[in-house]
Order: structure tokens, then sequence, then C-alpha cells
């Protein structure tokens, strides 16, 4: 089966799942779930948080494959979609995550071709920090968010997100830029605020 088939496949399944066709559902859940489990566990890190991903994930595709559109969207594109929405949505909701990094080792990588600023550091930052970091992620954008989310805990360069969310690097760079003069400011708002004062926020004004 040649991409061109396989993409009508597939869109076949997800219109003969918004029918409410079990049997459809059944068949394109046995087709992409193995797929989409490796989507889920390169954001979400863990096996059993992946397979709750694509539990929930699959939910929703059987609420809302009516709103899938072919014309607007590959099905494998859309399904991707649903998946890294419920996983990001996951990540942001755990109370511990690992891999992070203070607001420090963020930068911009302008000029840089993939490996830029935005690799993550396994550093461990205080509970205290870190909570706020999180605090302040979630009140973003989401495409904001969900550039951030992948470089701030999961290590990712600008290219490597940029192949894993389908969108051109430049985007993904300029994303990144304005997401993270917004973070830095939320979280420089949120330490004032609590009167930590200028020691922790020196030096973090916005390099966009």
């Amino acid at each position: 089966m040649d991409v061109a088939d396989a993409r009508r496949h597939l869109a076949s399944l997800i219109a003969r799942t918004a029918k409410q066709d079990r049997s459809a559902f059944e068949q394109l859940y046995r087709e992409t779930s193995r797929r989409l489990y490796g989507v889920a566990l390169r954001i979400v890190r863990e096996p059993h948080l992946a397979q709750d991903v694509i539990q929930d994930a699959f939910i929703r595709l059987w609420r809302y494959a009516h709103t899938f559109n072919p014309d607007l969207s590959a099905p494998e594109t859309w399904l991707h979609q649903i998946v890294r929405n419920r996983a990001l949505d996951m990540v942001t909701q755990q109370p511990q995550t690992t891999g992070t990094l203070s607001l420090e080792q963020f930068g911009d990588d302008e000029g840089e071709d993939s490996e830029g600023s935005l690799e993550a550091s396994t550093q461990d930052v205080d509970n205290e920090e870190h909570e706020a970091i999180r605090g302040c992620l979630s009140k973003l954008e989401g495409k904001y968010r969900q550039v951030l989310t992948l470089a701030f805990n999961h290590g990712m360069s600008h290219a490597e997100i940029a192949d894993h969310i389908g969108v051109p690097l430049g985007t993904v760079k300029t994303w990144s830029r304005r997401g993270l003069a917004e973070l830095k400011s939320l979280y420089e708002s949120s330490q004032l605020r609590l009167g930590v004062g200028r020691n922790k926020t020196s030096g973090m004004a916005a390099t966009a």
C-alpha cells in the first residue's frame, strides 16, 4: 500500500469511526496505536504514562472523529496531534519531571543549526523554582508552551522540535524566542510578588 492509499485508508477508518462504527474504531486502534504510543512515550518518557495518553487519546478520537477534515490535514498528522496534545497536557500535570533546567540555561540559538541552547540539561533545580517555572509555563499560549515543554522537559533541540511537531525550523525558533521572553517575564514577576527580590531574577532579561 503506497502513501496515498494508506492515507485514504486511515481517513476512511476515521470517517467510519465518526459514524460510531466500532469495528472501524478497533481497526484504527490496531493499526495506529503502536506508532502513536511511540509519539506519547517520547514526550512523557514513562511507559505507564504513555499508555494512559493513548487510552485518553482514543477516547477523544471516538468522541471527536467527526471533526476530522481530510482537506485540511493528513489523517496521521491529525492522529499525532491528538496524542501530542494529550501527552503535553499530562506532562504539565505531573508533580515531578526529570531533566529540567533553570531559566538561566534557556537562551536563543539564533545562528546555530540544530544544537542550540534550547537543549535541556539534567541539572536539578530546587522544588520552589521548579514549581514556579512550571506554573509560568502553564500560562503561555499553547504553541509557545508546546515548544518550550519539549525543550524544557525533554532536551529537544530546535531542529528536533521542528521535525517532531511538523512546522518549519524558523517558526520553532520564533515561537521559542517569544515564548521564552514571556516565560522569563512571568517568572520574574512571580518571584518579585513572592518577595524573592532581585538576587534570583537578575540576569534573566529576555534575549529575544
